[in-house]
């Protein structure tokens, strides 16, 4: 008679699933590598969605559109990567690297499509003058002569708190912000930036960083210092940044 069928003896504890575990350490160490790649490498759209729809269709995650795509975004992170965001990753690093440490008249932000430099006015420019201070010049032939050998387009903003201002050379703020911006820029071109790459803004108080006042209508002499400023606008040509 043939023997009784007769289940299959069940693994010890601990060996069954093992080589799953190892099989899932490894994808992730694999996905870590692919994502160092993509961070360093110039990538192919193309070439990129199609290893992307690959990966999500043999792990089982649903394949989003390309108007999917083109919706997401998260906040804070650098949506693509192309050499122009590189080149103007760079950029900041380099202008960073030479202000050293003149963090109190410079502060340098990183935006999608420009790298934003701004010149504190609490040591760029006496208060209620247009006139750049010895120090402002100081900090300026720092980084004038990276800003001179650049290929991008820089917009000049000056920008006012809200206290206003009735002058013979200063009617209001508009006027005012617009002076330490032509201020500014005219350093530029007598350094040897060309007219055609530079342009000039006047803000007043209509961009501050942070409230001049607080709920009560109270000023807030702290947060007005930090409004009045200039701020330099690094862009690529082909795109256009938004004012500040």
């Amino acid at each position: 008679m043939p023997e009784p069928f007769q289940l299959k003896k069940k693994a010890p504890q601990g060996e069954e699933g093992g080589w799953a575990l190892t099989l899932a350490d490894m994808m992730t160490l694999l996905l870590c590598f692919f994502v160092l790649l993509l961070a360093i490498a110039d990538v192919d759209k193309q070439k990129y969605k199609e290893v992307s729809d690959s990966l999500s269709s043999a792990m089982g995650v649903p394949v989003a559109d390309d108007q999917s795509r083109s919706n997401y975004s998260v906040p804070g992170s650098r949506i693509s990567i192309n050499p122009e965001g590189r080149n103007l990753f760079d950029l900041q690093l380099e202008i960073s690297r030479l202000v050293g440490k003149s963090s109190d008249a410079i502060e340098i932000r990183m935006r999608p499509d420009a790298v934003a430099i701004i010149l504190k006015g609490a040591v760029f420019f006496d208060l209620g003058r247009a006139d750049l201070t010895a120090r402002a010049r100081s900090v300026l032939g720092k980084i004038v002569p990276k800003l001179v050998t650049t290929r991008y387009n820089i917009v000049v903003e000056g920008h006012s708190d809200n206290l206003p201002i009735h002058s013979s050379q200063f009617p209001s703020n508009w006027e005012l912000s617009s002076a330490r911006a032509c201020a500014v820029a005219r350093y530029l071109i007598d350094a040897g930036l060309s007219k055609k790459k530079i342009k000039v803004l006047g803000m007043a108080d209509t961009r501050p960083l942070v409230p001049n006042v607080d709920a009560a209508g109270n000023s807030i002499p702290e947060n007005q210092k930090k409004n009045r400023r200039v701020t330099l606008l690094i862009y690529d040509s082909q795109g256009q940044s938004k004012a500040d």
